[in-house]
């Protein structure tokens, strides 16, 4: 075991970012199992807690409130006890001695974890430990001490009668005199006095707020707690917003909110003003909505009070402009853009009557102008350019590092500047400019201090990261990333839900489907996140095409554009499968300035890669077969200056797809070809999926030409449709993305482009509509008796001839070793092919690959219509 150093004892300091993650990943699944979510770092917490201890997870986190699951409330320290913890430590702890046992309750409550404390609070020799029985449950390396196994900690407190816990501290009090260590003496002499004590409230209070500063908001929390049960009146109303402000800094905010609240209702017009806009963030973060009605009373009273010439309290005002600004970002972030402005504009009335800093009202507008761009252009003065430099600093000059009065940019306003540099165009730069950020110095204009430090504003910052790596095409990286930050921060929280969102995003892009461990993190959000309920939407779309459900699909889409022209969306463009609801819309005019489309209200900002590749499908979409060549030929040299490789990548799947349409089949297998390497490199494994699907669905259609004298899209092979009603010539792409023909075309306007792949035209008479028509009942009939024999017919050409057979008796519903029986093979051989084949038509399992094969009836007979 590593040393370790003298950091909060939550933290997880002996694991990686990815054990953490792997571990709490299967703490999700295995409690997901028994209907029970708790959040990712809560998981991570439980897995460090209890060491991994399957049962003693489970009884814990049934014993947990919902919002302690949810990380939305500080857990117990140490973790309840439970039966399975017994069970297994019991044992142990029954051949300690006296002396031994009480050992290990100092060691339990220690506020550190250092080896002399622990010697001198105990009064025992270092031999004494190795050779008795204490060396066995804990780890003494290099002057440190930890529980070798942590439900030990758990069970010796738990058994520890209140005399026991209360002299250890004494005894721990009485060491940290002789050590010199002042701050832990105050700490356990206050857990060692069963009455309460006024003259430790301020002491306590003043290590509370240090640790708070330094990042250690879980600690500040206990520390203020404890204040708070010594104090009396005015002490008492300080430490209970000490302990709300770290709540909130620590993703508590049902904590926060009910300590908060509580000097809201009991303290005086100082302390309910200095308290309101972090009020305003926890119930906005736990509930979903902006407490404005508070805001406006306390804004009421200080204009009553001005016109009424009396005096308003030195911190009555300052704190006011920050929680106007606070909640002018909150609601920007819900998408409430004129709420916003109007918000901001009362905070800069505040400061230019009463001369006071604007240092909140710069951050506050820089995060509104982030969400809602030039939608606040009307909030700064013509006239007053030092402000809208100093609010908005070009995201092409941030190398400066410092706004236009000097300060150094860090915080929330340095995670604006970056995602405006990546808006820009480039979010490799914005991700290296925003890494420059992390040590920078609080910012001296804020008037609170610990929230650089905080897990809420490294959460920000870790999904704002994750962000930046998916515009700039690293799905990959942006999903690993995301992810090692959920074991320890609360990523729901930030962005008005994006946070959650965005991790809906990656796994389904990722992994073709949305597992446990996204939905974890989606159940901290309140139900009112109407942002994330659009972008659900729009995963639940993507979802029911991949499995066949059109209508669902497009249904759900229109859903989604709905809320999003209704101001309701997360602000920012979270890009992935996304591009459905895209493609349905039909009134999308070019992006305008600043990442917006025009004219659009709700539509998420985009960079430059998105905003291509949309005008690039648009096209695509509004392509006739006479221009054809030339518009292919426009738009495929157009995609090559797409940087992104996600986005490269479904921009040439989307010209596969309109290539496939008017027949021309070798530029289709070209660019399916590049999307499938490109999604793979990049790490979007769920769109090979649909690029296997697609390129089956391309062998089946040359096979319906040679067979039938038809394309795959009921036009007449020689490419030249009849003169009958209906015969369409201009190429679309629905919802779901496949291409099709439509019917509303005039006969008059024919198309001259040849398919590169023609076949004899029609001489029965018939029209190519009707003569569709007719193959496809056709092909229904025998689909009817032989659903399967199709489905093997389309593989042949994309699997083996043993992978076929294998693939063929797998869907059947045979086992691995009833396979090799028929195949008179080895079970091993079986399961190699089986891989093979899971790989090749991109699914990930047998069931998938039975649902594959059950539907190609549909997608087939769907082709040739």
């Amino acid at each position: 075991m590593q040393p370790m150093d003298e950091t909060s004892r939550t933290d997880p300091r002996h694991r990686s970012n990815v054990e953490a993650f792997e571990s709490s990943n299967a703490i999700i699944e295995l409690l997901a199992r028994h209907r029970l979510v708790v959040a990712p770092h809560v998981a991570s917490r439980l897995g460090l807690g209890l060491g991994g201890d399957a049962d003693a997870i489970i009884e814990v986190t049934t014993m947990l409130r919902a919002a302690q699951r949810l990380g939305l409330a500080v857990l117990p320290d140490p973790l309840p006890l439970v039966p399975a913890i017994t069970a297994a430590v019991e044992p142990q702890g029954a051949n300690l001695a006296a002396w031994e046992r009480q050992a290990l309750v100092i060691a339990a409550v220690c506020t550190d974890d250092r080896i002399d404390v622990l010697l001198t609070a105990c009064g025992r020799p270092m031999a004494e430990f190795v050779d008795g029985q204490l060396s066995r449950h804990l780890l003494l390396v290099a002057g440190h001490f930890a529980f070798a196994d942590p439900r030990m900690r758990v069970w010796v407190h738990a058994e520890a009668s209140l005399a026991e816990r209360t002299a250890a501290h004494g005894s721990l009090a009485e060491a940290y005199v002789v050590l010199e260590v002042e701050e832990h003496v105050v700490w356990h002499r206050s857990l060692a006095t069963l009455e309460g004590s006024p003259d430790l409230v301020a002491p306590l209070l003043e290590i509370a707020e240090r640790a708070d500063a330094a990042g250690e908001a879980e600690r500040a929390h206990a520390v203020a707690r404890e204040a708070e049960s010594h104090a009396t009146g005015g002490q008492a109303v300080i430490a209970r917003r000490v302990a709300g402000i770290a709540a909130l800094h620590g993703g508590f905010v049902e904590d926060a909110e009910r300590w908060l609240g509580a000097v809201l209702t009991h303290g005086d017009e100082c302390s309910r003003a200095n308290v309101l806009g972090d009020y305003l963030l926890a119930t906005a973060l736990l509930r979903g909505d902006v407490a404005e009605p508070e805001l406006d009373a306390q804004l009421e009273q200080a204009e009553c009070a001005a016109a009424l010439g009396a005096t308003v309290a030195a911190c009555h005002l300052p704190a006011l402009v920050r929680a106007t600004a606070i909640a002018a970002g909150l609601l920007a972030e819900r998408g409430a853009a004129q709420r916003a402005a109007r918000r901001l504009a009362q905070a800069r009335a505040l400061i230019e009557q009463y001369g006071l800093a604007d240092g909140e009202w710069l951050v506050g507008r820089a995060w509104c102008a982030l969400f809602a761009g030039d939608a606040f252009a009307e909030v700064d003065r013509a006239d007053d350019e030092q402000v809208a430099a100093a609010s908005a600093p070009d995201p092409r000059r941030v190398a400066s590092e410092r706004a236009a009065d000097g300060t150094v940019l860090g915080g929330l306003h340095a995670v604006a500047i970056a995602l405006e540099l990546g808006l820009a165009g480039d979010p490799t730069a914005a991700m290296r400019w925003l890494g420059s950020r992390r040590d920078v110095a609080p910012d001296p204009r804020s008037t609170v201090a610990g929230f650089e430090r905080s897990a809420l504003l490294r959460a920000e910052r870790a999904v704002a990261v994750a962000l930046l790596d998916l515009w700039a095409g690293e799905v990959r990286r942006a999903a690993d990333g995301l992810r090692q930050a959920a074991c320890d921060l609360p990523i729901a929280l930030t962005f008005g839900g994006l946070g959650a969102a965005l991790a809906r995003r990656l796994e389904l892009i990722g992994t073709g489907e949305i597992g446990p461990w996204a939905r974890a993190v989606e159940a901290s959000l309140p139900q009112s996140a109407s942002g994330v309920r659009r972008e659900d939407l729009i995963d639940r779309a993507v979802e029911a095409h991949l499995f066949g459900r059109r209508s669902e699909a497009e249904t759900l889409v229109a859903l989604a554009d709905e809320r999003a022209r209704g101001g309701f969306g997360c602000g920012l463009h979270i890009p992935g499968l996304d591009a459905a609801a895209e493609d349905a819309s039909t009134s999308r005019t070019a992006a305008g300035p600043g990442g917006f489309e025009a004219g659009g209200a709700g539509i998420a900002r985009r960079p430059p890669d998105a905003r291509l590749a949309s005008e690039l499908r648009h096209r695509m979409r509004g392509i006739d077969r006479r221009g054809f060549d030339a518009e292919y030929a426009a738009v495929a040299d157009r995609a090559r200056a797409i940087r992104s490789p996600y986005e490269r990548a479904r921009t040439e799947l989307m010209l596969a797809r309109a290539c496939s349409a008017f027949g021309a089949v070798d530029r289709a297998g070209r660019h399916l070809v590049a999307a499938e390497h490109l999604f793979a490199d990049c790490g979007a494994v769920g769109w090979l999926r649909a690029v296997a699907a697609e390129r089956i669905a391309q062998i089946a259609a040359r096979r319906g030409v040679a067979e039938y004298g038809v394309t795959a899209y009921g036009v007449a092979a020689s490419g030249i449709p009849a003169s009958g009603a209906g015969a369409g010539a201009a190429a679309s792409v629905d919802v779901a993305g496949d291409a099709r023909m439509p019917a509303d075309r005039p006969r008059s306007a024919a198309p001259q482009a040849r398919p590169e792949r023609p076949a004899p035209a029609t001489t029965d008479g018939r029209s190519a509509q009707e003569r569709a028509v007719a193959a496809s009942d056709r092909l229904e009939d025998d689909e009817d008796d032989d659903v399967l024999g199709e489905c093997r017919s389309a593989w042949a050409d994309v699997l083996t001839e043993r992978e076929l057979e294998v693939a063929m008796l797998v869907v059947e519903g045979c086992s691995n070793r009833e396979a090799a029986s028929q195949l008179y093979v080895s079970v091993r051989t079986v399961e190699v092919h089986v891989g093979r084949v899971f790989t090749k038509l991109a699914v990930h399992s047998r069931v998938e690959l039975t649902v594959l094969a059950h539907r190609m009836r549909g997608r087939l007979s769907s082709s040739r219509t």
